[in-house]
């Protein structure tokens, strides 16, 4: 019985070291993807501010725009039924600041009994980056709006 003993021992040796190296490779490839999937919750985190602002940006834009429509300002429709005029700027303000805004408006002219209105159509595209640059953001808003009496 000892003799069997001794000659188990003999071929089970360097097992330790080895169930060790594979423990140690395991926690180091938990670690780092524990590393890179924090990194990419950041990133993620970030672009969805980005968007959210974005989207704060194309409404300034619908919200200027349909002012514009409904108070008559020429520079805002345009004064020829049909034909899309466009306005860009860029944000200043706290929050927005590097977002551009570009204001496209359309309208046309309607007639139902004795009442002449104009219907307008706004669109809002909101941008920020480069195309195809990692902190690049777009939100694009559309409303249709009428100077119709209720």
């Amino acid at each position: 019985m000892t003799r069997h003993a001794s000659i188990r021992g003999k071929h089970e040796r360097g097992f330790a070291l080895v169930a060790a190296i594979f423990i140690v490779v395991v926690l180091a490839m938990l670690g780092i993807m524990m590393v890179t999937i924090g990194g990419m919750q950041r990133a993620t985190a970030s672009v969805a501010v980005q968007g959210a602002r974005a989207f704060y940006a194309a409404r300034s834009g619908i919200e200027w725009g349909t002012f514009g429509a409904l108070n008559n300002t020429v520079a805002t429709c345009g004064n020829a039924a049909s034909t899309p005029t466009t306005n860009t700027f860029a944000l200043t303000v706290s929050g927005l600041n590097g977002f551009t805004v570009s204001v496209v408006c359309s309208y046309t002219t309607h007639r139902e009994r004795n009442d002449t209105y104009n219907v307008y159509v706004i669109n809002s595209t909101a941008t920020s980056g480069s195309f195809g640059d990692a902190d690049y953001v777009s939100r694009t808003l559309q409303v249709t709006v009428t100077n119709a009496q209720p």
